[in-house]
């Protein structure tokens, strides 16, 4: 994935993740997906005092080990994501709960939207 700058209409523009292809190419890509998925770490951020009156933020992990590893399904500020099996927003990274998580969705029906 590659960080881009994301000018956002109705707010002040930010970063986030998406893949790392040309913008043409990966709205072509992600169009045409059924799902694009995001994995990443679990984590909380904190401001500190910095010195001189100034702040500044510090991203701590959540777990054990660096951070619990998770699937990001749907899309957010942070990140491209999305699905159109109906899978909740976060799960463990793990191919188990992955196929678990897609299976209940299939038992329950297909999705219309998106």
């Amino acid at each position: 994935s590659k960080i881009e700058r994301f000018e956002d209409p109705e707010s002040s523009p930010y970063d986030r993740y998406s893949p790392r292809l040309h913008k043409h190419a990966a709205a072509l890509v992600c169009e045409w997906c059924d799902a694009v998925l995001f994995a990443t770490r679990k984590i909380r951020t904190q401001s500190e005092d910095a010195g001189f009156g100034r702040k500044r933020t510090v991203a701590h992990p959540i777990g054990a080990a660096g951070g619990d590893r998770i699937l990001r399904c749907v899309g957010g500020p942070t990140c491209v994501a999305k699905n159109r099996y109906g899978i909740t927003d976060e799960l463990p990274l793990s191919w188990a709960d992955f196929m678990q998580a897609l299976t209940d969705r299939q038992t329950r029906g297909p999705q219309t939207d998106g």
